[in-house]
């Protein structure tokens, strides 16, 4: 799954929002809480994650290793022992536009908990497309708030 948009945002500021892992939860509603659990020269990044899907909802963690090349692309990387996924990545591309920043956004994982059939792959690809865009909404109202302040 994947989404590119521009915000209306400089790189930096873009990059910053991106970067701000502590506060990933403003991006998704669906992130109850995030933390950071360790720097060594990598970040790692636990959230904890409610997810819905018609009326069936559990809970999703997902650790993922965060790497960055400042300020063009930040990657996570799934580790499957400290996830509810059995592998995956996260990565985000920006780049610099006239008037802002294209953010391009990239995601692959795989569940290790079970999905009832009643949950068929067009209602999972369904709620992570509605993801996507709630996420992209939320990213593009953070830069403008930002870019105010």
């Amino acid at each position: 799954m994947g989404l590119t948009l521009v915000l209306k945002t400089p790189i930096d500021r873009a990059w910053h929002i991106l970067t701000d892992y502590a506060a990933i939860k403003r991006l998704n509603p669906d992130v109850q809480r995030s933390e950071v659990i360790r720097h060594d020269g990598q970040t790692l990044l636990r959230m904890y994650i409610k997810s819905c899907v018609l009326f069936i909802c559990f809970p999703v963690t997902q650790t993922e290793a965060m790497t960055s090349h400042k300020p063009f692309e930040i990657k996570g990387t799934i580790i499957p022992v400290l996830s509810s996924f059995r592998g995956g990545f996260s990565r985000w591309r920006l780049s610099p536009t006239k008037g802002g920043t294209r953010v391009s956004f990239k995601a692959v994982l795989t569940p290790s908990f079970y999905i009832p059939p009643i949950l068929d792959s067009w209602l999972i690809k369904s709620k992570l497309k509605t993801e996507m865009r709630t996420t992209a909404r939320h990213l593009v109202a953070w830069a403008k708030r930002s870019h105010k302040g």
